[in-house]
């Protein structure tokens, strides 16, 4: 395998940690002449909080350390980032150890005395092995991002807001919080895509899109489009009067963008205990009904 090079990745940072400044002085001279940021640590306590803080790449630690031991740190810094790739030191009489550390997720051992360039040598493969876990957890987060998306306005998808909502009003009962449901469509799109044209109108679901997010409580609230020209948001732990006051931001900032002759019809509902999902969803739909049928450009609060 090809080692990385440290001129295409410059100052990748390694965590060094040794309670001998000795050692700690010649592993930070060492890694700084192949190019490495070194950040540097002599206790157990002081590796799992600079690797919190300092974010390394790779982390090179010996076992025997004051305080809590190395086995201990290497737990506690996986259990706050089980990507995190760590190395271990390790005197010969210590090789135990080190395999048990190997079972507790530390990516390679290396015993001392070291020789120079295998030391390095395993480094660059951790970093490797580093920068290869990231790439793959930020594409599956890409992939999961994408699956739970719209593509047009960036809001959540249909899918995921049937999801959502169920976590939610289990998590409503638990609590014993409020829970209010906004559902609205835009009134005279159809005539308007007809009018202006499909890009047009897909200009004008992006706008919304960019409102409902502007309008609902940054990650408190979700907002989703629903389908087509229709959207929802579900309010967390709001009221109907608090939900009101959010469903006629998003109606009076639609109406003030100024689109030909667009505006919206808004239903709102809050959660009752003898709801249903399927029911509050068809309270807040039906309210989005009356709203349109009595004209559009309102909001419509289902309180029967």
């Amino acid at each position: 395998m090809e080692e990385p090079s440290m001129h295409e990745s410059p100052n990748a940072k390694v965590l060094v940690v040794d309670d001998e400044p000795d050692t700690l002085a010649i592993l930070e001279a060492l890694l700084r002449v192949e190019g490495f940021d070194v950040v540097t640590a002599s206790t157990g306590e002081e590796a799992v909080k600079k690797a919190g803080e300092e974010k390394p790449e790779v982390i090179l630690m010996d076992i025997n350390l004051p305080g809590i031991d190395g086995n201990e740190a290497l737990r506690q810094i996986r259990k706050n980032n089980p990507l995190q790739c760590v190395i271990m030191l390790t005197a010969f009489a210590t090789v135990d150890n080190a395999i048990q550390a190997l079972k507790e997720g530390a990516t390679d051992f290396v015993k001392k005395p070291f020789e120079n360039e295998h030391l390095i040598h395993i480094v660059k493969q951790a970093l490797e092995k580093s920068r290869n876990l990231m790439e793959r957890e930020r594409l599956a987060e890409e992939v999961k991002r994408l699956s739970i998306t719209d593509d047009l306005t960036g809001l959540y998808n249909h899918r995921h807001f049937f999801k959502t909502l169920e976590a939610e009003l289990v998590r409503m009962k638990r609590q014993k919080t409020s829970l209010s449901l906004l559902m609205f469509d835009l009134d005279h799109f159809k005539r308007y895509n007809d009018v202006y044209g499909h890009l047009e109108g897909d200009r004008v679901l992006k706008k919304v899109g960019e409102i409902v997010r502007n309008s609902i409580r940054h990650n408190v609230d979700s907002g989703y489009r629903y389908g087509g020209d229709e959207f929802t948001a579900l309010l967390i732990g709001a009221t109907l009067d608090q939900a009101l006051a959010i469903a006629e931001r998003i109606r009076s900032s639609i109406e003030q963008v100024g689109f030909q002759d667009i505006t919206v019809s808004v239903g709102l509902a809050e959660y009752r205990e003898n709801f249903s999902l399927e029911r509050f969803v068809k309270s807040a739909d039906d309210a989005m009904y009356v709203a349109k049928h009595s004209g559009g450009n309102r909001v419509y609060t289902n309180i029967s």
